[in-house]
């Protein structure tokens, strides 16, 4: 008998500034969505941009991706909710690079709160 093997694929969706994790969903313009495949790791990727942000727009596109995931800095609790009711996970309070918030969730590592900031922004005081 053959074994047929399905691959999980995730949906993920984070609001960006510039590299990072945008600080504030609502007031993002730039959108990284990606599919992961089973082992974690990025299969497809694209950064789409918003004409103007807007948490309502923003909740829209991540229904449009069908996203299982949505990874943001900063976030209401009426969107926090909204999102989860939909059935999509969201990681909030994130600080990181957005591939590094990827690579974390890719590898079960990202939870609420996480931060890595590259040391030469965190200002090392020297």
């Amino acid at each position: 008998m053959k074994h047929i093997k399905t691959e999980v694929q995730v949906q993920v969706v984070i609001p960006i500034q510039g590299n990072d994790v945008a600080p504030r969903f609502d007031l993002s313009t730039e959108v990284w969505v990606g599919r992961l495949g089973a082992d974690g790791k990025v299969a497809e990727e694209e950064i789409l941009v918003l004409p103007h942000p807007s948490a309502e727009d923003m909740c829209q596109l991540i229904l449009n991706h069908h996203a299982d995931v949505v990874i943001c800095g900063g976030i209401e609790s009426e969107y926090f909710d909204y999102l989860q009711w939909k059935s999509i996970a969201v990681f909030d309070s994130i600080v990181a690079p957005y591939a590094r918030a990827v690579e974390a969730y890719g590898q079960g590592e990202l939870h609420h709160g996480f931060m890595d900031i590259p040391k030469e922004q965190a200002g090392t005081g020297s």
